[in-house]
């Protein structure tokens, strides 16, 4: 006789998978690890198959449990949503999981105004130079910058951001202010270096110029520090060299000639079916932006 899967047991299921431990799951949810462990083996056996390999360091689904997850996930998803539509006091609520690259100021302005709208969703924002795994993480919604080629997500390019090159004019009244790539290149450079990447080369039309940075980091503070201080050539944001450039501290040079644009990126998991919470950010996101435009 097949045995009825437990509703309440498979949403405890998809915690644990989203927690990665047992005692992480336990501490979200308010609710004691031998009750979890205990629905978890019904389910299991409800089932007939193991969902989770369980270890010292915490759970991860079986090639089975990642399937019954991904849809799990969308039938609470949708029954949830369901529950809502009815309710005359209907109020988008929960937990959303976002994963934003370091220094991206721009989209803590949208993230405060997004919670002013939907006050009853509570946001946990990931910020990391690592590129989150939205299922290992679970991570709902990613802003990643540049070209993503992958089958593994859905990718919606929200806007382009250009990249500017600036200065102080401090450093320009000491070495001039350049008209060439080439010319910019013999100037002292502040650049982007990470751990594992590090790429030195600008690019406009014909002219292709390679250039050893004086100075590199990580961190976006640190390059407009240097490039206020007059220490060196930066190229940042354009929107994280707006006040600078607005107020003179900063030159933007070579406009018109060294532009250079990446996309930004809200990528989420493929699925059927976004949630509720999923769809109201990502709707969010595309009319904010539109407003900037």
């Amino acid at each position: 006789m097949e045995r009825k899967v437990d509703f309440n047991a498979t949403k405890l299921f998809i915690s644990v998978v989203n927690a990665g431990s047992f005692s992480a799951a336990s501490e979200r949810l308010g609710v004691p690890i031998s009750t979890l462990s205990r629905k978890i083996n019904e389910l299991e056996q409800a089932l007939n198959v193991q969902l989770l390999d369980r270890s010292r360091q915490g759970v991860k689904p079986t090639y089975k449990g990642k399937q019954f997850y991904e849809e799990a996930r969308l039938g609470v998803e949708l029954l949830e949503d369901a529950q809502k539509s009815v309710t005359s006091a209907h109020k988008l609520q929960g937990k959303l999981r976002l994963s934003v690259p370091p220094n991206f100021s721009l989209w803590w302005d949208l993230l405060l105004e997004f919670q002013q709208r939907y006050p009853d969703i509570h946001v946990f924002c990931h910020s990391s130079e690592r590129v989150v795994d939205l299922f290992e993480d679970g991570i709902d919604v990613a802003l990643r910058m540049g070209s993503l080629n992958t089958d593994d997500v859905i990718v919606k390019t929200v806007m382009d951001v250009e990249i500017v090159f600036v200065a102080s004019p401090k450093l320009l009244a000491r070495y001039g202010t350049p008209e060439t790539l080439t010319e910019m290149a013999r100037l002292p450079i502040a650049a982007w270096e990470t751990l594992n990447h590090g790429f030195f080369e600008w690019e406009s039309g014909v002219e292709k110029v390679k250039y050893e940075p004086f100075f590199s980091t990580n961190n976006l503070q640190g390059l407009i520090h240097y490039a206020l201080s007059g220490m060196g050539v930066a190229q940042l944001m354009d929107f994280s060299a707006r006040p600078w450039l607005e107020s003179g501290e900063l030159v933007q040079l070579l406009p018109g000639v060294a532009r250079q644009s990446m996309p930004l990126n809200l990528v989420y998991a493929r699925r059927k079916h976004p949630s509720a919470l999923v769809r109201a950010y990502l709707d969010f996101c595309a009319e904010w932006v539109e407003k900037l435009k």
